[in-house]
């Protein structure tokens, strides 16, 4: 029999040997080489005799031993193992070649490169390619979710990757060319719910659709619907809306009469996504929008005023992507957009993210602090929701926002109504009043 081989089944058939023979590769990982010492504790009475036996030493009274590596080889040289290569003995033992930890990940490293070089050489010259090679160069966005996909199953990232490829270089980055995410993702893979956006291709469009927009990845429902249409997708045009009264949508420079209609009925309408995409542009009756977050308070005021037939806008509280898709449209052709909220961390966080989006076009509307402290109420605002009022960036804001911390208490807008009416009514029937 090979001496190798021998010395191989000689190890193997004593279970004591066991620990030893993995710290060995263990240490060999560590360091590519054959030397190093080795740590074995709580020693077994068959380790003990084991390594007292080759090492020609006593470790019957030792609970744990520290053994160079060198010393072990040395000890088969008083054997009839003499002159063996302990490495093959090491490879035969454990039946595989020996890596040492840099190696593997080298290997692993050119592996992973030649797995995503040949998937992008697929895509050059195109933003799902530019999306893709960022990622992996800077090692941020969708980077991590990619790596662990990868480490979890090749084959199936590659599919993945393939399919939201095809429909990143798909999209029409423009929302007068939308398309519905459900025909979006038939038309791209075959099956209407491959880019849904809780499942993983899905996640995977809203990171490359927010590298190639310049955004953060959406947190939530409404920042990931914006994403979406931005992009050209509409995920659910139905039930995403805002109510409206006295604006007049538009359509290759003519007025579309579903809105005309209800505008001269000075009538409420609920307008969706799927309504928005249908024209060009809004516009506002004297330019002038008057947005309310609260749909009882935006009722009562255009039941008071309906004469005059103002324009007006509810959010329903926070507001949604219809409401953003709405006032986009209108930002071109209004002069001031007036917003009015609750006095609370909600409402704040609103009028900051609306001054943030439309600049000098937003004017706070009944947002003073001496407005808040006329209404205040009696509701607490607690510590998690005051803590909300961190995020504010406006400087206008922020002092509110510390009057409501001082406070903890919230005040509601439907106190203002007859202020609200009151200027409406003047302003309509006066234009030289300024609010």
């Amino acid at each position: 029999m090979d001496k190798t081989k021998e010395c191989v089944n000689y190890f193997k058939s004593t279970k004591a040997y066991k620990r030893m023979f993995e710290a060995i590769r263990e240490k060999y990982r560590s360091l590519g080489n054959l030397g190093g010492t080795i740590e074995l504790k709580n020693l077994s009475p068959d380790e003990q005799e084991a390594l007292s036996g080759l090492l020609k030493r006593d470790y019957y009274s030792k609970k744990s031993a520290s053994v160079k590596i060198e010393k072990i080889i040395n000890a088969l040289e008083n054997t009839k193992f003499a002159g063996i290569d302990f490495e093959k003995v090491l490879m035969g033992y454990f039946g595989e070649d020996l890596i040492s930890k840099k190696e593997e990940k080298r290997i692993s490293d050119e592996m992973r490169e030649k797995f995503f070089g040949e998937i992008l050489k697929k895509y050059e010259a195109s933003k799902a390619y530019n999306w893709l090679e960022s990622s992996l160069k800077n090692k941020d966005n969708s980077y991590k979710f990619i790596i662990q996909k990868y480490e979890k199953n090749k084959a199936e990232l590659e599919s993945m990757l393939q399919l939201t490829m095809n429909a990143i270089n798909s999209l029409s980055f423009d929302v007068n060319n939308i398309e519905r995410l459900a025909i979006f993702s038939s038309r791209i893979s075959k099956n209407p719910h491959t880019f849904d956006t809780d499942s993983e291709c899905g996640k995977l469009l809203l990171y490359a659709i927010s590298f190639l927009l310049g955004i953060d990845f959406p947190k939530n429902a409404e920042e990931r619907a914006e994403a979406l249409y931005r992009a050209g997708i509409i995920d659910d045009e139905v039930s995403n809306f805002t109510m409206i009264s006295g604006l007049l949508g538009y359509k290759n420079g003519q007025v579309h009469p579903g809105w005309e209609g209800f505008s001269k009925l000075k009538e409420p309408v609920q307008i969706s996504l799927w309504n928005l995409s249908r024209v060009d542009s809004v516009s506002a009756n004297n330019n002038i929008v008057y947005v309310f977050e609260n749909p009882t308070v935006f009722s009562e005021v255009l039941y008071k005023t309906s004469e005059y037939n103002p324009s007006l806008i509810c959010t329903y509280g926070q507001i949604r992507l219809a409401s953003f898709v709405l006032l986009d449209k209108l930002c071109d052709s209004v002069e001031v957009i007036y917003y009015s909220g609750d006095f609370d961390p909600e409402g704040l966080l609103i009028a900051d993210k609306l001054i943030e989006r439309y600049g000098e076009k937003i004017k706070l509307w009944h947002f003073e602090s001496s407005d808040y402290l006329k209404i205040i109420s009696n509701k607490k605002i607690d510590d998690t929701r005051l803590k909300k009022l961190e995020k504010i960036k406006n400087p206008k804001l922020k002092q509110l926002g510390d009057l409501l911390k001082q406070n903890a208490f919230a005040a509601y807008q439907e106190l203002l109504i007859d202020e609200y009416v009151a200027d409406i009514i003047k302003y309509h029937g006066d234009s030289s009043f300024e609010i």
